[in-house]
């Protein structure tokens, strides 16, 4: 299962995979480039039918696969990942990235020297290595408005709402600092950090369940980082599949989930059906009104 020794690993670098057997195989081959730390790769499949699984026992016999038989959603499979993985780091990571040389091992450093961190992630970068925006505040409804996907902030992306939500863009320096959450496209924490936390919650099946993570391990006293030293790029949205609409319908449902969960945790509270025809609302009108709709919605 390791890929550089056949010893425990150090890291356990854990991929779910759904229909991304050529993204897969190159994300591989990176890590192999680029990781120096002792570490396995486990990867969970929900399913594929493009030949992902046979791929992997083929060309990449010494990476653990664990096939799901269906596609039970993101979160259940990496959950299912975490407790095959045997390394005391362990990182989410999306088979559409790219890790640059070095990046993981400072993320593994950098965990090591700070006990205060539960979380530390990579600075995400677009395809041409620009900051993608994902170190963030804890979303608001006023991310709809002005989150790193908006319309307005497209249109003015120094409005000070945008910036205010969007922390790495505005922070602006090469230090690891402090933030609320970070994509789960690639993110690292220790062991002892899970076994306090607890895995990730299943009932998102998809987005989201990246910023629920994260707040719950700052509220057990964890801080969560960005690295930006530590360089990642990710292509969008390569690894999400399906028919536009259910993504569309699979996000808002995932921030229904997540706002009422954190800020409306009463089932009777009177908001909630507002909250829900709010949504339910907006994503009838990305469905009618957006092209390309899965891009638009992609959150992780």
């Amino acid at each position: 299962m390791s890929e550089h020794s056949e010893n425990v690993a150090d890291l356990s670098i854990l991929i779910v995979s759904y229909n991304t057997r050529a993204l897969l195989d190159a994300c591989l081959k990176e890590l192999q480039a680029t990781v120096q730390t002792k570490y396995e790769v486990v990867v969970v499949d929900n399913a594929s039918r493009d030949g992902s699984v046979e791929m992997l026992r083929t060309h990449w016999p010494r990476v653990g696969v664990l096939e799901m038989g269906a596609n039970l959603g993101f979160a259940r499979a990496v959950n299912r990942a975490l407790s095959a993985a045997s390394g005391e780091y362990l990182l989410l990571l999306n088979p559409d990235t790219s890790v640059l040389p070095g990046a993981l091992d400072q993320l593994v450093s950098f965990l090591a020297e700070h006990p205060e961190a539960g979380v530390a992630a990579p600075q995400l970068l677009n395809r041409d290595f620009t900051d993608q925006g994902t170190a963030r505040a804890f979303p608001t409804p006023w991310a709809s408005i002005f989150g790193r996907k908006s319309l307005l902030t497209k249109l003015a992306p120094n409005n000070p709402w945008s910036r205010r939500y969007l922390v790495g863009q505005r922070i602006n320096q090469s230090a690891p600092f402090v933030v609320d959450w970070v994509s789960g496209a690639c993110l690292m924490i220790r062991r002892d950090v899970l076994e306090k936390v607890g895995p990730l919650d299943e009932r998102f099946f998809m987005y989201w369940e990246d910023a629920d993570w994260c707040r719950r391990i700052g509220n057990a006293g964890y801080a969560v980082y960005c690295v930006p030293g530590a360089k990642v790029v990710h292509y969008e949205g390569q690894s999400s599949h399906g028919r536009p609409a259910r993504l569309v319908w699979t996000f808002h449902r995932s921030v229904y989930t997540y706002y009422t969960k954190h800020h409306l945790r009463q089932p009777w509270h009177p908001l909630r059906p507002l909250v829900a025809a709010g949504l339910a609302f907006r994503a009838a009108a990305i469905i009618a009104t957006s092209a390309p709709l899965a891009t638009r919605t992609r959150s992780r």
